[in-house]
């Protein structure tokens, strides 16, 4: 309970410190704590979280003289995805030990997306074991466009999550042609070796997949600007959630808005598009405006009769 409730503390001290600064004090954030249920933090506590913010997540939070408060100096030069990830998980954890907490209020007044038949799930386990403890794994995989399933023998790399679907990229150790990427419903059999992950092939699996929505990420595969058209009814849609986090917005008017990607195309860019119906058009490139344009066709023949 007391890792909890520290977790919660650097959850929200790092929140109330982050953009757009307004630069809390030392009584705002006991206060903010206090209103939060983390009942009264003492100011030796506060000073030792902001120490173990730093130590553990490798951003400081400073104090601004001349504001008289706090602040989050995350550094402009550097990648800070996996921070931001970290917090996206403390986020998450906070919600659901929220949602515990009520008991069987719970089951009354919340309900759940349902994915009960979803299998594959039992292996975040043991490959999170093995991406810590840098071991290969073996495991049998059934393509779902063979016939049979196959062994392979694969260095752990990244596991991620896409629409309630797991999925872990890694080496393919004996097919030895670099990044793959498996899912997990897909897999049985699951072992860990004693053989090392080789750190030397330097493979960056974050950044391989920082412009890529969704799983396919097509080998040699070129980040390209996507400009999307979108019409009043989806507006809202598209800013509240954006599809991929390169999204800016080039135009907005009340009745319109135009937004640029930075992406490489897949098919889940091209469903994602799809999605909206008649209230997106693409613009750029030109290439996916006619692959689009021709699935939209395609689409419209079916109902033809």
């Amino acid at each position: 309970m007391k890792d909890s409730a520290k977790l919660r503390r650097h959850l929200h001290i790092i929140q109330l410190t982050d953009k757009p600064y307004t630069y809390p004090s030392t009584s705002d954030l006991q206060q903010h704590l206090c209103d939060y249920d983390l009942e009264q933090t003492s100011k030796a506590t506060l000073e030792r979280d902001l120490k173990e913010i730093r130590g553990e997540y490798g951003v400081p939070i400073q104090y601004d003289y001349r504001k008289r408060g706090y602040y989050l100096a995350l550094p402009a030069d550097e990648d800070v995805d996996d921070f931001r990830g970290y917090v996206r998980l403390l986020e998450r954890r906070e919600r659901l030990e929220t949602l515990t907490r009520s008991g069987r209020l719970v089951g009354h007044y919340l309900q759940l997306e349902q994915q009960d038949g979803f299998r594959g799930l039992d292996w975040l386990a043991p490959l999170w074991n093995a991406l810590q403890r840098g071991l290969v794994v073996t495991f049998m995989y059934q393509n779902y466009t063979e016939p049979a399933a196959r062994p392979r023998r694969i260095e752990p790399g990244l596991l991620f999550e896409y629409r309630n679907r797991w999925y872990v990229d890694g080496f393919d150790v004996e097919a030895g042609k670099g990044h793959r990427t498996f899912g997990l419903d897909r897999i049985t059999q699951l072992e860990l070796t004693t053989q090392r992950i080789q750190p030397k092939r330097g493979i960056d699996y974050r950044a391989a997949r920082r412009h890529v929505i969704g799983v396919t990420a097509p080998p040699e595969s070129e980040v390209e600007r996507v400009v999307l058209r979108v019409e009043q009814a989806q507006i809202e849609y598209v800013k509240s959630l954006p599809l991929h986090g390169s999204q800016v917005i080039l135009t907005e008017s009340a009745t319109q808005l135009t937004l640029a990607l930075s992406v490489i195309i897949n098919p889940e860019l091209e469903i994602a598009i799809l999605s909206f119906g008649e209230h997106v058009t693409v613009l750029e490139p030109a290439s996916l405006r006619e692959k689009i344009s021709g699935r939209a066709q395609a689409m419209a023949a079916r109902y033809g009769d």
